[in-house]
């Protein structure tokens, strides 16, 4: 998996944006509830907005069956975006991940998952499977004050 990796952490882009190190985006990750998870299908773009959970390095939400989501599990390539941004500061934050999508049928993980305390936003009364997205690469963005 590749990724910003950045060690120092002053360390900036071609446009002056702070690049996050891998720990602090998948801590920001961690700790921003809902983020956009964009894929094609029939050859447009969707991106749907989910509540997620992180483990490990992945990416894990709850979703219904026969949603949208299906067609991303099968095509498996995915990208997955949260930010922050503050308006006072003019500041903000954007971490994206590009990966695979994949359903998660194993019991210890699945288990490991709904302890998480998630839900599908969709239709919260059914029930839901898991999707995991498996990074292939995580990157992140801070603009700062000058």
């Amino acid at each position: 998996m590749t990724g910003s990796g950045a060690r120092d952490v002053d360390q900036r882009d071609r446009r002056g944006l702070r690049v996050l190190s891998m720990d602090e985006c998948v801590a920001r990750l961690a700790r921003t509830p809902m983020g956009r998870v964009a894929f094609v299908s029939a050859g447009e773009s969707v991106i749907l907005p989910v509540n997620h959970g992180v483990d490990g390095s992945c990416v894990v939400f709850r979703t219904t069956e026969g949603s949208k989501m299906d067609v991303a599990v099968d095509t498996g390539n995915v990208a997955y975006e949260v930010d922050g941004y503050d308006a006072s500061t003019e500041t903000g934050w954007s971490v994206v991940v590009k990966g695979t999508a994949e359903l998660v049928y194993d019991d210890a993980e699945t288990s490991r998952f709904d302890a998480l305390g998630l839900r599908s936003w969709a239709d919260p009364e059914r029930p839901g499977q898991w999707v995991r997205i498996r990074p292939e690469e995580i990157s992140g963005r801070e603009l700062v004050p000058g």
